[in-house]
């Protein structure tokens, strides 16, 4: 699996989980038939065999992350996860350090605190088509970076996330989605070992 389409499917999980009402159908087929690895090519399938029809996914999704009646929530902010409330400095501090040295401007007013899962998620695209289509020069930086937003940040947020989601009855879809990050990692991890 190259790089690029792990790039995409990064991409997509940042938009599953920071968008409710993310239409990703079509890209879930794209990105079938881009002939993933098998590790990836199942959840990839459940995700797409699983879709929310689109008023029911901002319900779930609201449901399940943001303001869950009769279950507890799953906080997709790595902050709420790791120390239990959100902006939580441990967690912001070394994460701010990793968009700067990517000379990523997050945003002073950006309504998502940038723990969230989808911005991290986001990132992780950015980093590998910073990889894939950057200065060569700079490659071995935006690798570093890569590899430390992983080990430090998302590879224990997706565990937490994905462990969670079954104890609140999330759907196949979201359950598919967590699966699917939490397997990809590993691979973006293989493949920039490579590099």
């Amino acid at each position: 699996m190259t790089l690029a389409l792990q790039a995409d499917l990064a991409q997509l999980l940042a938009e599953a989980f920071l968008e409710p009402d993310a239409d990703l159908g079509e890209a879930l087929e794209d990105l079938l038939g881009g002939e993933p690895v098998p590790a990836l090519a199942e959840p990839l399938r459940r995700m797409a065999s699983h879709l929310l029809a689109p008023g029911d996914q901002p319900v779930e999704y609201a449901r399940l992350f943001l303001q869950a009646k009769d279950t507890d929530t799953v906080h997709l902010f790595e902050s709420v996860q790791a120390r239990g409330h959100q902006m939580a400095a441990e967690v912001l501090g070394p994460l701010q350090a990793i968009y700067d040295e990517a000379d990523i401007s997050v945003q002073e007013d950006l309504v998502v605190p940038p723990d969230h899962l989808g911005l991290e998620l986001a990132c992780l695209s950015y980093l590998l088509g910073q990889i894939i289509e950057g200065d060569l020069v700079e490659r071995p930086r935006f690798v570093e970076l890569a590899q430390r937003l992983i080990r430090t940040h998302l590879r224990p947020f997706t565990e937490q996330v994905a462990r969670q989601l079954p104890q609140v009855a999330a759907p196949p879809y979201y359950l598919a989605a967590a699966e699917l990050a939490e397997a990809l990692l590993p691979e973006v991890e293989k493949a920039l070992a490579e590099i």
